[in-house]
């Protein structure tokens, strides 16, 4: 499950899904559009929009859902995901470096152990490194004492460079100028951004 803001949803976000999925042998790629972030307010496309653009994009592929969330945190969309699954179904969320850190940082927790051992102990997740983060250091911050616990539930997918460095502030600030931004998106979705004339002004 990659739950992203998806705005909108880049070539990086589908090499972070297709990694992950062959890391966990999925059956199910869910592409998640959160209403609520812990971090970011919504601006640019909005929640409508990106959720047009994304099942456009899932529209032709069979292992590939679409799904909108009002939980900003990991461990409210683990419990809210969990009961629409069969018991025996494994959870894993895909997120990039700068989420790993906001899953483990005690300010969105009342009780910070209590809460990731509920996390965890019904979802795994998948870290891909940032273009000035490598894989290795992410593992030796999973060995970190606030990480070690859970360690056994943190997997670790590198992007190439060229996919490490790509992110949707670029594909915005290139659409804004006029500049074609095809090569860092999906084809589909920049189908859909042209579609809906998106992020022009």
């Amino acid at each position: 499950m990659m739950d992203a803001s998806f705005n909108p949803m880049t070539v990086a976000h589908e090499a972070m899904l297709n990694r992950a999925s062959e890391t966990c042998r999925a059956g199910e790629a869910l592409l998640m559009l959160s209403h609520a972030n812990v971090d970011k307010p919504i601006y640019g496309a909005s929640l409508a929009q990106r959720l047009a653009m994304l099942d456009h994009y899932a529209k032709p592929c069979s292992n590939v859902s679409v799904a909108g969330c009002s939980h900003a945190r990991f461990v409210d969309k683990a419990s809210a995901l969990r009961p629409l699954y069969p018991e025996s179904t494994r959870l894993y969320f895909v997120v990039g470096y700068d989420t790993l850190l906001r899953i483990f940082d005690s300010r969105y927790y009342a009780n910070l152990e209590h809460e990731l051992t509920a996390l965890f102990g019904g979802a795994h997740v998948i870290a891909a490194n940032r273009d000035n983060i490598d894989p290795e250091a992410m593992r030796r911050l999973a060995k970190s004492p606030e990480y070690a616990a859970f360690s056994d539930r943190i997997h670790f997918i590198r992007l190439d460079c060229a996919h490490s460095r790509i992110s949707s502030t670029q594909v915005r600030a290139l659409r804004k100028k006029g500049v074609p931004a095809r090569h860092l998106v999906p084809s589909r979705i920049a189908d859909a951004m042209d579609a809906l004339d998106l992020y022009r002004v």
